[in-house]
């Protein structure tokens, strides 16, 4: 998920007609719209996302609620732990404040090491690697199939829904649990992502994704959005620490995914994973993850489809001619969608996004962010799929 604190930007890729990548055209000039996020940890398993996917009786209990906790709390919102709403709705009204775009060079932004996080001085070491520019393992692609589903503790049974679909190819929750909470099930193959704490330890990683190969994972990711401070939130640095610890074992034994990077600009994005690679000397990597979002007040369905395949085109194909270890990688699309549009207007976008994909020979997997949530891939009553969600059911 993106939700970018402040001072951090997220870039809206527009693609005009007139081919310009990356950016909407103001008086000749390459512009990105910027958004602030919230300023608090909207994290994976947030109930701010809950409050995303109802947006408008969020958008009318938020202000009462925080003014009033004793405010009565909306059907659609009633499952969301009552401890936890105040910090949601407060990242959902931050969210929610409307900001004028800001021009800044398309291409020229430094790439910059952010501030690592606090961290403890005793972190174990990574098992050794070959030196800095060889790469001895032996990769192991991934071959099922390209569309995956998101998940989390809210997604009960729903996987259900997609039972009979056989598009899906695999599924992912941020965790690496299969069952991300009671009465939550999930049938397809399994995808584990590493997340660490504050010490940059996760003690049951290994033996969990051990048993996980053998019941049939195929693949592995590696930090989700380590470039933003409500996600992973670790420096370049502590990203390749994490990897050589916990999914460089795994080579050879599954495909391993680079850190999923957002499509921010500067020193987040491309730019983080450039520093990245710098850090991490000796590295293996199956596929590169990267997440595209774009918002439908920025632009249309048919700008936001050109954004996409403009930034994986161009833009990260770029980055992998100019990197020897990725140049032979596939991409993963570990996240993708169009914020705020409508029903239809999600329909419309998957209908004209995912042929693109999946006829795609440099795209090896995909996830749109509408997964198995009620409001989104799910219809709002929770029985079945709803338009866009039948989509990507279908198509």
């Amino acid at each position: 998920m993106h939700f970018l604190a402040d001072p951090s930007i997220l870039l809206t890729l527009s693609v005009l007609a007139s081919g310009v990548s990356g950016a909407t055209l103001h008086h000749g000039q390459a512009v990105h719209h910027v958004h602030r996020r919230a300023p608090l940890v909207c994290y994976e398993d947030n109930p701010f996302r809950a409050l995303q996917r109802f947006s408008s009786d969020a958008a009318a209990f938020c202000p009462k609620f925080i003014q009033t906790p004793s405010e009565p709390i909306p059907s659609n919102l009633a499952g969301v732990p009552v401890s936890r709403l105040s910090s949601a709705c407060t990242c959902f009204q931050k969210t929610a404040a409307p900001v004028n775009p800001v021009s800044s060079p398309t291409k020229s932004a430094p790439v910059v090491t952010p501030t690592p996080t606090s961290v403890a001085s005793t972190v174990a070491e990574p098992a050794a690697l070959p030196p800095t520019g060889q790469t001895s393992l032996i990769g192991r692609a991934y071959s099922g199939g390209k569309r995956g589903l998101v998940y989390d503790y809210t997604s009960k049974d729903y996987s259900k829904f997609f039972r009979d679909s056989n598009k899906i190819g695999f599924g992912s929750n941020w965790r690496e649990n299969r069952i991300s909470a009671p009465g939550v099930t999930f049938d397809g193959a399994f995808v584990p992502t590493i997340h660490v704490d504050g010490n940059l330890r996760n003690d049951g990683w290994l033996d969990k994704v051990k048993a996980l190969i053998s019941s049939g994972s195929p693949m592995i990711f590696a930090s989700n959005e380590p470039d933003l401070r409500e996600q992973a939130n670790l420096s370049p640095a502590q990203a390749a620490t994490v990897y050589k610890k916990y999914v460089q074992p795994f080579a050879g034994q599954v495909a391993i995914a680079s850190p999923a990077i957002t499509n921010g600009g500067g020193s987040s994005g491309l730019g983080y994973l450039e520093n990245f690679v710098r850090e991490c000397g000796g590295c293996h990597f199956d596929l590169i993850n990267v997440h595209h979002y774009v918002n439908r007040g920025d632009v249309n369905v048919d700008q936001a489809v050109s954004a996409v395949k403009s930034y994986l085109s161009n833009d990260v194909a770029a980055f992998q001619a100019r990197h020897p270890q990725f140049q032979n990688t596939k991409i993963c699309v570990g996240e993708f969608w169009l914020w705020n549009a409508s029903d239809e207007e999600g329909a419309d976008y998957l209908r004209k996004l995912l042929p693109w994909l999946d006829s795609n020979s440099n795209v090896a997997c995909y996830q749109a962010f509408g997964g198995l949530f009620p409001g989104n891939f799910i219809n709002g009553a929770g029985t079945g799929l709803s338009r866009n969600g039948q989509v990507y059911h279908d198509l």
